[in-house]
């Protein structure tokens, strides 16, 4: 956006005087330009919600001439402003919303249900459903497919959404004179200003319900309960989001309705320490199964597994399992399931097991702790006596 004042003509390229096909015509050509889905330039979702704007305005007859009478010129055709109201102009796009809108929440939030001319004043995507699901992790081996208990407002089917009984039809408001806002020009030192700002009379509707529908009361929507089956994806992690598209509060004015956000809670698995795709296992090893070597048995998350100890294994060495981890959420196959070894101390022995340790601890060389002239000092000597030379 250029500095100075906002001008619409100049954000779609075309002159005051243009027709509202050719007005069509400029937008539909940068809207292809900038929609934030194609354009690769770091200003494009901007300049699309600035050109989504300028079009909603100028298409709209009603509201183009309100803006011809107190917009801003171009100073690119020598205007200033004079046959135009007098007024000041506007600094920011905002304050254009401002002036049309009533400051009411922004259509184009999203860019996604922007749909020109004809527009209904209380058109208003319909709020989100934020819900929590609890998982375990064999679950987010498989996937699942949960029941979700909601309550949400959907449009009334009585009236459709309308808020007006059957067969009757809306009143235009007299205050605003179905403008939906409400104008206020003021003289100041730097000239006439202009406001504006919803209709307190129809909330900015443009109309009013003469004859509401009982079934909701004129809100338009009723309030239900409901279950709901979402299919949870192989793969999800402990505090995902889920959004599952459409599924949140109904709309008004035929806009769309809002979304279901499932916070994924996946409860812990005690046998398992999860990171990302891979699973870590710690498994308790005697000293002489690390030694001597041995086979065992781990758990995976879809049974057991076996798995072989070589000889001379030391204490915290991982085994990598390639494939029994978790499924990657986006594709590209499953992580691992890493066994870390770790070297298992009793806390209590048998005398017969004491005795043991003992004469091995002497047969390593440590003397330090050798009973003299018993049976473990003269197996396990500091130093064994080298064998005699045969003659």
């Amino acid at each position: 956006m250029k500095a100075g004042s906002v001008d619409l003509y100049e954000i779609l390229g075309v002159e005051r005087a243009a027709s509202a096909e050719e007005i069509k015509r400029a937008y539909r050509k940068l809207a292809r330009q900038y929609h934030p889905d194609v354009s690769s330039e770091a200003d494009a979702a901007e300049r699309f919600k600035e050109i989504s704007l300028a079009y909603e305005v100028l298409s709209d007859p009603q509201r183009r001439q309100q803006y011809d009478s107190y917009g801003t010129t171009s100073q690119n055709m020598g205007g200033n402003g004079a046959g135009y109201g007098g007024a000041a102009g506007f600094s920011s796009i905002n304050d254009i919303f401002e002036m049309f809108f009533g400051g009411a929440a922004s259509p184009f939030s999203g860019f996604g249900g922007f749909s020109g001319a004809g527009r209904p004043r209380n058109y208003q995507p319909g709020q989100d459903i934020q819900q929590g699901v609890r998982l375990n992790l064999a679950d987010s081996l498989t996937g699942k497919a949960v029941e979700v208990d909601l309550e949400r407002r959907e449009a009334c089917e009585t009236c459709h959404g309308s808020g007006e009984a059957p067969g009757s039809q809306p009143i235009r408001c007299s205050t605003c004179g179905g403008q939906g806002m409400v104008q206020q020009v003021r003289e100041t030192l730097l000239g006439r200003m202009a406001t504006a700002s919803a209709c307190p009379s129809c909330g900015g509707q443009g109309y009013k319900v003469d004859d509401p529908c009982v079934a909701c009361s004129g809100r338009g929507n009723q309030t239900r309960r409901l279950k709901l089956t979402v299919n949870v994806p192989a793969g999800i992690d402990d505090g995902q989001i889920l959004r599952v598209t459409g599924e949140g509060h109904c709309g008004k004015g035929g806009a769309p309705s809002g979304d279901l956000l499932l916070g994924v809670r996946v409860e812990p698995d005690p046998r398992f320490q999860r990171e990302g795709a891979d699973l870590l296992h710690v498994l308790p090893v005697s000293y002489p199964d690390l030694a001597l070597g041995s086979t065992r048995e781990v758990p995976t998350l879809e049974g057991s597994q076996e798995l072989r100890i070589p000889a001379g294994t030391g204490s915290h060495h991982i085994f990598t399992l390639r494939g029994h981890g978790l499924p990657r959420l986006r594709g590209g196959g499953r992580g691992s399931l890493h066994v870390r070894v770790e070297l298992e101390v009793p806390r209590k022995l048998e005398r017969e097991e004491r005795e043991l340790l003992e004469q091995l601890r002497e047969l390593k060389g440590d003397s330090s702790h050798a009973s003299k002239g018993g049976l473990a000092s003269k197996i396990f000597g500091a130093k064994r006596r080298p064998a005699k030379k045969k003659d």
